[in-house]
């Protein structure tokens, strides 16, 4: 994740965008919410808009006949959070240890590579944030479906690699 290029962004603005890829939204309900008062946030605008399109569309093929899309933007003055939770199927308990394994994948062969999550993790990871996956795919426990929550922090907070101690004797 080399060169990124953060700059001053409005989260909602990036998440409009991403949603512009946004495939099947004839059969999928976007419901997009924000309780944000400020919503700049210092990121990688273009690495973002990626990995919210590559989740949203993990979103949708997971809701093959029709479903609902919400995406929850909340923070305070140090981090925003953006939650993507969808109606879908669900991911089974056993494979979520393994989602952002690279090459991973529970889709047909030809259909995904297992590099969608993995790159999402990074990017995140490089902007020193956070991403968690809860889900259910038993009805028999409660609705299914997925919830992504990728957390950042507002200000990136860079620690050189070297560091110089002075001592001053009074």
């Amino acid at each position: 994740m080399q060169g990124l290029r953060f700059r001053e962004a409005n989260i909602m603005k990036v998440i409009e965008r991403s949603l512009l890829s946004l495939p099947c939204r004839d059969r999928i309900a976007v419901e997009l919410t924000s309780s944000l008062d400020d919503e700049t946030i210092l990121i990688d605008h273009d690495q973002m808009v990626s990995v919210l399109i590559d989740l949203e569309r993990n979103a949708v093929e997971s809701m093959p006949g029709s479903g609902t899309l919400t995406i929850a933007v909340t923070g305070d003055e140090r981090q925003i959070t953006v939650s993507l939770i969808d109606t879908g199927g669900g991911i089974a308990e056993e494979n979520i240890p393994l989602l952002f394994t690279p090459f991973f994948t529970t889709k047909p062969v030809g259909a995904g590579t297992g590099l969608g999550l993995p790159l999402a993790y990074a990017t995140v990871k490089a902007h020193r944030g956070t991403i968690a996956i809860e889900s259910n795919a038993d009805s028999n426990k409660g609705p299914t479906g997925t919830n992504i929550t990728i957390t950042l922090p507002r200000r990136q907070v860079f620690r050189g690699k070297r560091a110089r101690l002075i001592v001053h004797e009074a």
